[in-house]
């Protein structure tokens, strides 16, 4: 898709300079915000996560695409959802990331997000699937998010002490419980500190 700031260099470029490219044609010029991103998706209302003879299938069919050049990183791709998992010498780090831009349409939620569960060894990072037990760290985001001055101070006391979200105890930044280190901004990644026992 191309954008242009003056009109007149869009219709020359369909036309030609002598419209000698669509000499019959007309054209109606219009102002049209566009929103959003990504390719434009059609879910259905009634949304069903795939069943599991079509999770086994997409597993199936997985690929996974090696390195070939100082380019590109390996990358396993399952059911559209690409994950990039390598290691990165400048974090000293193994490094996960995954890719939503071209799921297929049937992961596709009527919201539009694509439902994620992330663990590593055993604890559960981020899951915003649904299932029963499921952490909900997305809704506590959204209260924090539209929440005023005053009510985001409320929501977050409350969040504490529901212990949905520690405290890190050097920088300050809030972590949700399912994380073990300090996620903040800075290199902080202190561990998260021993629960207190309630007094007998």
């Amino acid at each position: 898709m191309l954008l242009f700031a003056d009109e007149s260099t869009a219709v020359d470029l369909y036309y030609g300079p002598e419209r000698s490219n669509q000499p019959d044609e007309g054209y109606s010029l219009y102002l049209a915000t566009i929103s959003g991103r990504g390719r434009p998706r059609i879910v259905p209302l009634d949304y069903r996560f795939p069943d599991a003879h079509a999770c086994e299938r997409a597993n199936r069919d997985a690929l996974f695409h090696p390195q070939t050049d100082a380019n590109d990183l390996p990358c396993t791709k399952v059911d559209g959802v690409l994950v990039f998992t390598y290691l990165d010498q400048e974090r000293s780090a193994v490094c996960v990331a995954i890719h939503l831009d071209n799921p297929s349409d049937r992961l596709v939620r009527p919201d539009g997000t694509v439902p994620l569960r992330i663990e590593v060894e055993d604890t559960v990072l981020l899951d915003d699937s649904g299932a029963e037990g499921a952490p909900r760290p997305a809704l506590l985001d959204r209260l924090l998010n539209t929440a005023e001055a005053g009510q985001r101070e409320v929501i977050r006391s409350a969040a504490l002490a529901a212990s949905l979200i520690w405290c890190c105890p050097a920088c300050r930044w809030d972590n949700l419980e399912t994380t073990c280190c300090c996620e903040g901004p800075g290199p902080c990644r202190k561990p998260q500190p021993p629960k207190e026992r309630p007094s007998a």
